[in-house]
């Protein structure tokens, strides 16, 4: 049995890795993908944070982006870690998130801005918390319960 020196990690359950035999266009044009996924994941999070569902004639918030965000950037994050082994460069597509939510959080008060587009209230903070959160977990330093190997 052989082992590969290129990919030594390929098809280990626990371990993920960089795809190595990718061109550097390659790997610029998937971040790219997900910078846009992260800014999709914004409209569909700003669109819907004020959800609300009547039931009778009460009407209760139901604020589900504030889980989704959290879920969908993290998994944005993690798979930018597959494509570049630079945690600075996979957090674009969650620095792109922050700063789209920083824009729109601020869209009144530019002076081109116009209609208010995230609403000033508990759930647009918690989103953007969690949202930032959810997306920067895969980029902190990551520590193993494996022991280290040692080569000799």
């Amino acid at each position: 049995m052989s082992i590969e020196t290129d990919e030594p990690n390929w098809g280990h359950p626990t371990k993920s890795q960089v795809r190595r035999d990718t061109t550097q266009a390659e790997r610029i044009s998937g971040i790219a993908w997900l910078t846009i996924g992260a800014l999709f994941c914004l409209f569909v999070c700003v669109l819907y944070i004020g959800t609300r569902m009547t039931f009778g004639s009460v009407n209760i918030p139901v604020p589900w982006p504030i889980l989704f965000a959290p879920f969908m950037l993290y998994v944005l994050s993690s798979t930018a870690l597959l494509w570049t082994e630079n945690k600075l460069i996979a957090g674009i597509p969650l620095a792109a998130w922050v700063g789209g939510f920083v824009i729109l959080a601020a869209w009144p008060a530019l002076p081109l801005g116009g209609d208010t587009v995230v609403p000033g209230s508990l759930w647009s903070m918690l989103l953007m918390i969690f949202g930032m959160v959810g997306g920067s977990l895969p980029l902190l330093t990551r520590f193993s319960f494996d022991p280290p190997t040692v080569e000799q």
